[in-house]
């Protein structure tokens, strides 16, 4: 698995559906993600800084691992069927490592927000 980067956030012209590009750390590789609106605009938000007055979801979801005494490892983006993207999370605590099937786009939002690495499956990189 490489370690990636959100490179860039941003509208598919052709079926006007948000897309997420994530770059290999040290490389030109990427993998464009389609993603719904609200998790465009959850990712979008956290990189912009923007803080709303009251949690929304992958707030929450960062103050309940935080919450629970337990940290967010990495994401792994594992594989892609029927044109779906698989993720998982990584949550420690404790001695314990616990897995958690998840969609990229929440994996994403929640990575970002907790400062966490991501990483995709090598075999999923496009050359650009």
């Amino acid at each position: 698995m490489l370690e990636v980067r959100v490179a860039q956030i941003g509208l598919d012209r052709d079926t006007n559906t948000p897309v997420v590009v994530l770059q290999e750390q040290n490389g030109e590789r990427v993998l464009p993600i389609w993603i719904g609106p609200a998790e465009a605009s959850a990712i979008a938000m956290e990189l912009a800084g923007v803080k709303f007055a009251r949690p929304l979801t992958h707030d929450l979801l960062k103050q309940i691992i935080v919450g629970l005494g337990a940290e967010l490892r990495r994401v792994n983006i594992t594989q892609v069927k029927d044109n779906t993207y698989f993720a998982e999370l990584l949550i420690a605590r404790e001695a314990q490592v616990f897995q958690i099937d998840a969609r990229p786009s929440d994996s994403i939002a929640v990575a970002l927000r907790l400062q966490a690495p991501i990483f995709v499956e090598e075999r999923l990189l496009e050359a650009t």
